[in-house]
């Protein structure tokens, strides 16, 4: 479990192959997928969708409704071949929004925010809800109409197929998770890695047809105003801005 701040506009990677100290090779890839999906606080579908928005939250809104991230990356344009041997992944996800920074508040009434990384079992679209992208994340939290093709609570892609578990299929335990701390600041860097995740990785090289990403889960998504909102790609994009996309940082030999 590892965890980072780092200001939005330092460089974290360069985007492409670069050699380790260790002689090792590590590449950067940005996100291909990222959604958001929405549940009540009862944990039904508020019927809402954001394949588009500018962001994706972990945690819950004022009324508690649920916010869960989605995300894949691009692992067929680093080109790693399928027999080199994954060292470690780290996924780094900027924060856009906190929630409780409204009205002058600094989100610490939740000081310590524990958020965890879920191995996804089912495939998914991230659909074009809110598109065009807003490039301010404030008024998105609640999602969009849900669309032809989006991903949500319910469905997998509207209105064709659906998660068998009503918030997405998932591996009951975790592969990481990373306990973020007060004073939150929009633009910190929070970072994943674990040896889950390399084997995730390392799994997904060998069989691309099983690779469907991972659920970003908060521990305090029944708890009212607990979330932690971060930039989406087309929130990076509609600021002109790549450093804020998720990012997965790969090491091997």
């Amino acid at each position: 479990m590892r965890l980072s701040i780092l200001p939005t506009g330092a460089a974290l990677f360069v985007l492409g192959l670069a050699a380790t100290a260790s002689g090792n090779t590590q590449v950067t890839v940005s996100a291909t997928q990222d959604a958001m999906i929405f549940g009540t606080s009862g944990g039904a579908d508020t019927g809402n969708a954001s394949g588009k928005g500018p962001a994706m939250f972990a945690g819950a809104d004022g009324s508690s409704n649920r916010k869960r991230g989605l995300v894949t990356f691009d692992l067929a344009s680093a080109n790693i071949p399928a027999s080199v041997t994954i060292d470690s992944v780290v996924m780094t996800l900027v924060v856009g929004q906190i929630a409780g920074s409204g009205m002058g508040g600094d989100g610490s009434n939740y000081p310590s925010r524990t958020i965890r990384v879920y191995h996804l079992t089912t495939g998914w679209n991230e659909g074009n809800s809110g598109s065009p992208t807003s490039p301010t994340i404030g008024g998105t939290g609640q999602g969009y109409t849900i669309q032809t093709g989006d991903t949500s609570w319910t469905y997998t892609n509207y209105s064709g197929s659906s998660w068998t578990t009503l918030g997405g299929d998932f591996n009951a335990t975790e592969i990481a998770s990373s306990t973020f701390s007060s004073p939150f600041s929009v633009g910190q860097s929070c970072t994943w890695s674990s040896s889950g995740m390399a084997a995730d990785v390392q799994s997904w090289l060998s069989s691309p047809s099983g690779y469907h990403g991972w659920l970003i889960k908060s521990d305090l998504e029944t708890s009212p105003t607990s979330f932690l909102g971060f930039w989406t790609k087309d929130g990076a994009a509609a600021n002109n801005n790549s450093a804020l996309a998720p990012k997965l940082t790969i090491t091997y030999h």
